[in-house]
């Protein structure tokens, strides 16, 4: 479910869309601010901001701080033993994120996602499960896979990359060509967001986890929060079909 309840995104004009942000991402400090404060950190206007708090269903300012601090004091991550994933995960609008790539995935034509090694288990599971929903999805997992000429004749496309560094040589050639492609969207997933793929992308599905590696050379970083992701961005597919 969106932050405050609401869902209907693609309702909120660009303004509102930076309001929401900023709140969502900092709603620890907006719940001690004025109107004017959010404003002012959020580099819009006072007016903006309260047509926002309208627009989303709150009827007053008060009111839309008193949900807020509710909100945020009822989801604050709990420590317990065995814990391995909670929001501390995941930047503070990634719900946001989701939504806004899930939109795009369900106005696409063609879905494919691709990885190298660990990340090409992550791949072909996304695939698997966006395909289960009736999407024409394939996964690549193969550096030399000819992309470009597989693509080259279609429109409306979205290729999902998995990466944990965001600097795998071989997905940075791979998907190199479809860059500056209109009929291609490109969708990061990775554990660092100022990654070369990510820069690439045109949205970024970040997510934080400390990198463990055995040896010093067998990659052992949780995958936890990848699966998180995939199955959330699910989740949000499916009741878009229901609907």
């Amino acid at each position: 479910m969106a932050f405050f309840g609401f869902k209907d995104l693609s309702s909120l004009s660009n303004i509102d869309m930076t309001i929401y942000r900023y709140v969502t991402q900092n709603s620890d400090k907006v719940v001690y601010m004025r109107v004017r404060d959010i404003a002012q950190n959020a580099h819009v206007s006072s007016s903006s901001v309260m047509r926002f708090i309208h627009k989303i269903g709150f009827n007053s300012f008060p009111e839309f701080k008193a949900y807020l601090k509710n909100n945020t004091l009822q989801h604050k991550p709990k420590n317990t033993k065995f814990t391995y994933i909670n929001e501390s995960n995941f930047p503070k609008d990634i719900e946001t994120r989701l939504m806004i790539v899930a939109n795009t995935v369900f106005q696409s034509d063609n879905i494919t996602t691709v990885g190298m090694g660990d990340s090409a288990f992550l791949a072909e599971y996304a695939a698997r499960r966006i395909a289960s929903l009736g999407f024409n999805t394939t996964a690549v997992t193969d550096p030399f896979y000819p992309l470009h000429a597989k693509l080259g004749n279609t429109t409306n496309n979205i290729i999902f990359c998995f990466s944990v560094s965001g600097e795998t040589t071989e997905l940075i050639e791979l998907i190199n060509e479809f860059v500056n492609d209109e009929d291609v969207k490109i969708v990061c997933i990775t554990s660092n967001e100022n990654s070369s793929i990510a820069k690439m992308s045109r949205y970024v599905l970040n997510y934080y986890e400390k990198t463990r590696r055995l040896n010093n050379y067998y990659d052992m970083s949780s995958q936890v929060p990848v699966m998180y992701i995939i199955e959330g961005l699910d989740r949000i597919l499916e009741n878009m079909i229901k609907k």
